[in-house]
């Protein structure tokens, strides 16, 4: 009995001691495995952190953030072929040639492992050493134009040889957020039509060449279509100082073809919104808009009755009509009243009033008109004051608009409600001779070199086809007549003639000819008083503090860690 028991004993034992000994093989199996999960996992968050700093080094020359705006996944690897025919870029002339670890040349498809570790990771026993690795699954974004959400899928896999040991897949998305990066990054002069001929930038800036066909710039056209004298040809530039890839103002294509993967083109216009109010007319309590006109040429004979002959005197001698109806250099009118009557020959000037009438003290015999700031939207202290004009024309008079560090203006070639049915009204500003137009400061008439406080606007409407030859919404000056003011001009053209400006031109067209059309040349001067025209710009009407605008100009992407949180999926 005594022996049965003993037997009986020592196969519990047994069974417990195996029992054991197999819980304890569980044991370290199921942790060996979670070990190497762990391990996996740490590789797909060190390939994402390996590849977020990749994309975003701090280098142009090894620039690679035009990545951030391409999908790169399956049926769609933009990565491979960044720039060409459904991967076009915004900035077309950008350097494709730059790679990242995760995604290196000449990959075509699925991306490759990128092994993080140097020797074996592990001692486990095994015959060959355990490796950690990670892989560029996928990405996808929405920031096509350079802002968005961009979500990475990255792979971290450890392995011994060829057997893989545990798979991680990290899912994390950021936010793709592109900025100019400074001032030298900026556009200062852009335009759809440009024909700068001698056109020379002074200071920080870019010329934006906003283009309708990205596919002369694509990666397969980039030798040619970006090449200096190519660049230099699509502005009809003689100045080689704006072409080089090294030099501080460079002409940079902009892809606007919006079906594919373009940007609009321009700023928005309310750039120069800050607290808008209008300039209105002395009678209407705030709610007439008020339109300008200032002409001083001399009075001429005209055809005013339309019977295609010079109108006569009762004597045979030609009329004479003064340039504007009200018979003045400056005339008013309400926006939504636009006869012009016979200009005065019978008392008849229609709709339009001196500013004697408009209850405005203007000498109009003096050589300067000064618009003062209790004349121009005089019932508001409002920032930005909104003028329109239906004409300038000015060929010896200095027109001065006062402005302050509280009081821009804004002058439109808009048309709020209707122009007069007369071609005599060019809807246009020309300056010619000793003509002046510039902001001075309240009692003083010296321009005081403010050009952010004076901007020139024309937004509405269509952009003109012959632009360099259509006068509507365009602005001609020569020599210094406008020498400090921000051009803004999305729908209209810029026609300076050996010019200088110190300010921005941003227009459909810009057209560096003379009343010829012949070749001619602009300075544009993008500093003012050692300081950039952008960043004055900017700190006067608030663009980053307002609506944290990016700027215009050459963008920087990067892949920026927000709120969300990481997604581990296993297999």
């Amino acid at each position: 009995m005594t022996m049965v028991i003993a037997l009986l004993m020592g196969t519990v034992l047994l069974a417990g001691t195996t029992g054991l000994m197999v819980r304890q093989i569980m044991a370290r199996k199921l942790g060996a495995s979670e070990s190497y999960q762990q391990m996996a996992e740490s590789a797909a968050l060190n390939g994402l952190n390996r590849i977020i700093s990749d994309i975003n080094r701090d280098d142009r020359n090894n620039y690679t953030g035009f990545l951030l705006s391409l999908n790169n996944s399956e049926g769609q690897w933009g990565w491979a072929k960044p720039n060409t025919d459904d991967y076009e870029l915004v900035e077309l002339c950008t350097p494709v040639t730059n790679y990242t670890q995760a995604y290196p040349a000449q990959t075509i498809s699925e991306a490759p492992s990128v092994l993080i570790s140097n020797g074996n990771m592990r001692n486990d026993g095994g015959n060959n050493e355990v490796k950690v690795a990670y892989r560029l699954r996928s990405y996808n974004t929405t920031a096509t134009a350079g802002n968005g959400e961009g979500t990475f899928y990255i792979e971290g896999i450890v392995s011994r040889g060829e057997t893989v040991m545990a798979r991680a897949l990290l899912r994390r998305s950021l936010y793709v957020s592109s900025k100019v990066a400074g001032a030298g990054d900026w556009s200062v002069m852009s335009g759809h039509n440009l024909r700068l001929n001698d056109t020379e930038i002074n200071g920080p800036g870019n010329i934006f060449y906003l283009t309708n066909t990205p596919s002369n710039y694509l990666a397969t056209q980039y030798a040619s279509g970006c090449g200096d004298s190519a660049l230099l040809a699509d502005v009809s530039s003689s100045n080689t100082a704006l072409a080089g890839k090294s030099l501080d103002n460079q002409i940079w294509p902009i892809n606007i073809d919006t079906t594919r993967r373009g940007v609009s083109g321009m700023p928005p216009s309310n750039l120069f919104e800050k607290n808008r109010v209008n300039d209105t007319t002395r009678g209407s309590g705030g709610n007439t808009i008020r339109m300008w006109s200032f002409d001083d040429s001399a009075p001429t004979q005209g055809d005013q009755d339309g019977d295609g002959a010079i109108d006569l005197k009762a004597d045979g001698t030609p009329i004479l009509y003064p340039a504007l109806p009200c018979g003045e250099a400056v005339c008013v009118r309400d926006a939504d009243e636009t006869e012009t009557g016979d200009y005065g020959i019978t008392t008849d000037t229609g709709d339009f009033r001196t500013a004697a009438r408009e209850g405005i003290n203007i000498n109009q015999e003096d050589s300067t008109i000064t618009l003062k700031t209790d004349i121009l939207c005089s019932q508001s202290n409002q920032f930005d004051c909104h003028v329109y004009l239906d004409h300038i024309n000015l060929s010896n008079k200095k027109l001065l608009i006062e402005t302050t560090d509280t009081r821009s203006i804004v002058l439109h070639l808009d048309q709020p409600v209707a122009y007069p049915n007369d071609p005599k009204f060019s809807r246009a500003i020309t300056l010619s001779g000793s003509a002046k137009i510039c902001g001075v400061n309240p009692g003083s008439t010296t321009c005081n070199g403010k050009p952010e406080q004076l901007v020139i606007m024309a937004s509405g409407g269509s952009a003109p086809v012959d632009a360099c030859n259509t006068k509507v919404r365009s602005l001609s000056f020569k020599d210094d007549n406008l020498p400090y003011a921000l051009l803004y001009l999305p729908t209209g053209t810029i026609r300076p003639n050996n010019a200088t400006l110190s300010g921005l031109a941003w227009a459909s067209s810009i057209c560096v000819e003379d009343e010829n059309n012949n070749p001619s040349s602009f300075t544009l001067n993008t500093s003012q008083s050692g300081i950039p025209v952008v960043q004055r710009a900017n700190d006067n009407w608030g663009w980053l503090s307002r609506f944290n605008y990016p700027g215009y100009g050459r963008m920087v992407t990067r892949a920026i860690r927000g709120t969300s949180l990481d997604t581990f999926e296993r297999w």
